[in-house]
């Protein structure tokens, strides 16, 4: 980000993930996650608008609400930003959070659009993100049932949504992993091995949603189709559902 402040990184993670990395206003929808030219390294341009207002003196200043939260943050491209902050008076607490919730709402619409046309192409793009794990003898597919897993691991709705939406194409997944089974016998390890690196590293700093949503950062590998980021969400759901990781 742009902005001067420090905001807690797990929230900020939340709220780039539920934007899918764009100005939440519907007439900009700009993506503020823009890749260098010639390498896979992103640059953040997004600016996080407060809701209720941490500046003193506006229309919008509660001096008693939690103010860096992900709940109180609308991420905007740089533009749309200044726009806020320059009409507080037309931005009012109201109609930023109308304007967050109905944002949110489009890209959920555009992920679950895009998630039943996944196939085996995106999910083999994805897949490079995740097995990249070294090969060990260990292996512990049990099925847990989402729900419980789900309350085991302290997630909300937030998340829920996603691993329900994910699960949808478990199917589509599991035969692609037998399909690459069938020319590498311990590429379904390496996939686990690589999602189980990643979660026990995250897993030091972040917890619930936060958690969840760090894993998805992961397993979107900076991808910015709705496609692509579908077929991650795919990969990861699936991997929840059926791998040791994450708590059960």
């Amino acid at each position: 980000m742009n902005n001067s402040r420090k905001y807690p990184l797990a929230a900020v993670k939340v709220l780039y993930a539920k934007a899918a990395g764009r100005c939440s206003f519907a007439d900009c929808r700009k993506d503020v996650v823009l890749k260098a030219f010639g390498n896979d390294k992103t640059k953040q341009i997004g600016k996080i608008g407060h809701i209720v207002a941490h500046s003193e003196g506006g229309p919008r200043t509660n001096p008693s609400y939690p103010i860096d939260t992900y709940e109180n943050w609308i991420l905007l491209c740089p533009t749309c930003h200044d726009t806020v902050d320059n009409q507080e008076s037309k931005y009012t607490v109201d109609n930023l959070n109308k304007i967050k919730t109905e944002h949110e709402a489009w890209v959920d619409d555009q992920l679950d659009k895009k998630m039943s046309e996944v196939s085996f192409s995106e999910l083999e793009i994805a897949a490079k993100a995740l097995s990249s794990g070294k090969h060990s003898n260990s292996s512990d597919f049990q099925v847990i049932p989402p729900g419980k897993k789900i309350d085991k691991n302290g997630l909300t709705e937030k998340s829920r949504s996603y691993i329900s939406m994910g699960l949808s194409r478990s199917g589509e997944v599991g035969r692609f992993i037998a399909s690459m089974s069938q020319l590498d016998e311990d590429y379904p390890e390496r996939l686990r091995a690589g999602f189980s690196q990643k979660y026990l590293e995250l897993k030091a700093n972040y917890s619930g949603d936060e958690l969840f949503f760090a894993m998805l950062e992961f397993a979107q590998a900076g991808q910015r189709d709705f496609k692509q980021q579908a077929a991650g969400l795919a990969i990861l759901s699936h991997l929840f559902h059926l791998c040791e990781v994450f708590e059960k």
